[in-house]
């Protein structure tokens, strides 16, 4: 079973979901979303410096009713070593699935490096969640008790869960992405738009949540 697993993960999985031509794109988006101004307002209240030395993680992930062997359906970490990163974002701070940052600073939100690259940690959130050069759109919400939502309907991508192994899989998704007021993700969550859990078969969705202490 270890040398299928290797087989079917660790080269990378590519599907194509055959509900990509329905007439049907689900983009409409949810009220409410606010300006890049807004969501600039909000980046300048988080925390600037490094709160926490541990964090944990719990998730849970269903890959077209793949079985637990094959493609593990759920996770659960703690006291994890916490590796912040105040200046520019790194795949060391980044979640389980999407390899979402884990903290967002104002510095790491605008900052790029000298190469002139777009590598700033905004940037880097959101191409893993659409393609900034197509046709698809992102959004934001504000959230209770401070932070920010963010938000897409029905993107057209290939979107890349980086855990339990590398997995490319092509749909249109819905993805909802949460951080606290300090700006550190609390909760990843992403599902194809026909998202069934009485036919799992046919579908691909997951969810983690984050704590963190000192």
């Amino acid at each position: 079973m270890q040398r299928k697993f290797r087989s079917v993960l660790l080269l990378g999985i590519v599907c194509i979901i055959a509900f990509l031509t329905s007439c049907s794109d689900h983009k409409t988006p949810m009220k409410g979303y606010i300006s890049e101004d807004e969501v600039y307002s909000i980046v300048t209240k988080f925390d600037e410096t490094t709160s926490y030395t541990k964090y944990a993680y719990e998730g849970t992930l269903n890959y077209f009713g793949y079985a637990d062997e094959i493609v593990p359906n759920s996770v659960s970490k703690r006291n994890q070593e916490f590796q912040d990163s105040l200046d520019i974002y790194r795949d060391s701070c980044s979640s389980y699935y999407l390899r979402l940052p884990l903290h967002i600073t104002l510095t790491n939100w605008t900052t790029t490096e000298s190469n002139g690259l777009s590598l700033s940690t905004k940037y880097q959130l959101e191409s893993k969640l659409y393609r900034p050069a197509g046709y698809d759109s992102i959004y934001y919400y504000n959230r209770e008790g401070g932070g920010f939502i963010l938000r897409t309907f029905g993107v057209n991508k290939a979107l890349i869960i980086k855990k339990p192994s590398d997995i490319t899989c092509r749909g249109k998704w819905d993805i909802e992405v949460e951080y606290d007021a300090n700006g550190y993700l609390v909760r990843e969550s992403f599902a194809t738009v026909n998202k069934s859990e009485k036919n799992k078969s046919e579908c691909c969705y997951g969810e983690a949540t984050y704590t963190y202490s000192k």
